[in-house]
């Protein structure tokens, strides 16, 4: 026989509290699996600036390869300023490039860099309610 004064977590009290683990659970999984397919296309987008670098890098050897071949023919290659500049695309508005200075023994590298060749759009913010009509 039951007592009047028992207290305990009856069967809707269980069920409710099931169904709220349930759905806590499902939103974690859901907000993993966002962030994972975030993280793989970033990964992607990481790898292919990295390909695209070496590859743009490879050819800038070649070319101060064919630099140092032209230099040891005895060919001037170097323009009235005293500098030659070498260019190589990585990818859509951005480029390797590179100035070499002549010294007694060839010539120096002096900038070895990536540039943005693109156009720059600022970001401009959001547009937020001030509080006026």
């Amino acid at each position: 026989m039951r007592r009047k004064n028992e207290w305990g977590i009856g069967v809707g009290t269980a069920s409710v509290l099931m169904i709220v683990m349930v759905l806590a659970f499902t939103t974690f999984g859901i907000l993993s699996l966002v962030s994972a397919r975030a993280d793989r296309e970033l990964s992607r987008k990481a790898s292919a600036l990295a390909e695209a670098w070496y590859a743009a890098e490879g050819r800038m050897q070649e070319q101060l390869a064919g630099v140092e071949e032209r230099l040891a023919s005895g060919e001037d290659i170097f323009g009235q300023d005293g500098a030659l500049e070498l260019t190589e695309t990585v990818r859509e508005g951005q480029e390797l490039q590179v100035c070499l200075r002549p010294t007694a023994d060839g010539y120096e590298i002096v900038r070895y860099e990536l540039v943005n060749t693109g156009e720059w759009n600022p970001d401009n913010g959001l547009d937020i309610w001030d509080g006026g009509r």
